[in-house]
């Protein structure tokens, strides 16, 4: 983190789109750590709901996954972190149909209290236009190993 952002950060007590990537970035060296082998490809998308609905029950991985999945976004989709929002930190970025905002801590709130209903997939459809079939995700085994969905848009 930068010594501008960093001395921001300590007056306004908010933080700042270093701290969200930092997090994310140590998400994923945990998950490693533990054997679920987490990348920073878009097909990422395809597991996110599984990898929420794995972790619900453990409040304190919410907002680093909601972390990971904004960092999924700014990484492939060309987004940036902006400043918080009424509705928590967003993500900026441009479609072809505009300008969004993408509030990833509040997608993962709402999918690990709200279950299926509030899939992940289905918003990153609507919003990004992928994955493309969102009835078709991937998931991951007990032991961490992914097990891809049977459809031709991921890259392996």
């Amino acid at each position: 983190m930068g010594l501008v952002s960093s001395l921001f950060r300590n007056i306004l007590g908010k933080p700042g789109a270093a701290d969200f990537r930092d997090s994310a970035e140590h998400f994923v060296r945990v998950m490693r750590e533990h054997g679920i082998g987490l990348t920073w490809g878009r097909d990422e998308l395809l597991f996110v709901d599984d990898l929420v609905d794995r972790l619900k029950g453990h409040n304190e991985y919410r907002d680093a996954v909601g972390c990971y999945l904004g960092e999924l976004f700014a990484r492939n989709f060309g987004g940036e972190w902006v400043p918080a929002h009424a509705l928590g930190p967003a993500v900026r970025l441009t479609t072809e149909k505009g300008v969004k905002h993408l509030f990833p801590l509040g997608w993962v709130y709402r999918r690990a209290d709200g279950g299926a209903g509030e899939s992940i997939a289905r918003k990153c459809q609507r919003e990004l236009g992928f994955p493309r079939e969102v009835e078709r995700l991937g998931s991951f085994t007990d032991g961490g190993e992914r097990v891809w969905p049977p459809h031709s848009e991921v890259s392996r």
